[in-house]
């Protein structure tokens, strides 16, 4: 399954993209794989899936308004177990707001 989800970022905003999203928390032990792309510098990310840290806060790949990231070269993979909570986290540190693409990979092992 692919989900694209679009952010608006205001400037020096902080924003989990899943948090109320029917896939924060993963269902069955899954193979999770997230990109994020910005459309200017300036946005970090921080990515969990359940107890694993999969990425400290670093920045995001920068793309053209509204593009997605690559795959797979934009992405990061980690394996979770069910109900594990997937946290996707945005902080802009430019000062202006910003358009934010993650795409979220989830396939059941």
């Amino acid at each position: 399954m692919i989900i694209d989800i679009r952010t608006a970022l205001g400037a020096n905003a902080v924003v989990n993209v899943l948090q109320g999203s029917i896939f924060e928390f993963v269902n069955v032990p899954s193979l999770v794989e997230i990109g994020i792309s910005a459309d200017a510098t300036g946005v970090l990310q921080t990515l969990n899936a359940g107890p694993d840290t999969i990425c400290e806060e670093s920045p995001v790949t920068i793309k053209t308004i509204n593009i997605k990231p690559v795959y797979p070269d934009d992405f990061f993979s980690d394996n979770a177990l069910a109900t594990d909570r997937l946290v996707v986290k945005v902080r802009d540190t430019s000062g202006a707001a910003r358009v934010v693409m993650t795409q979220l990979r989830i396939t059941p092992l």
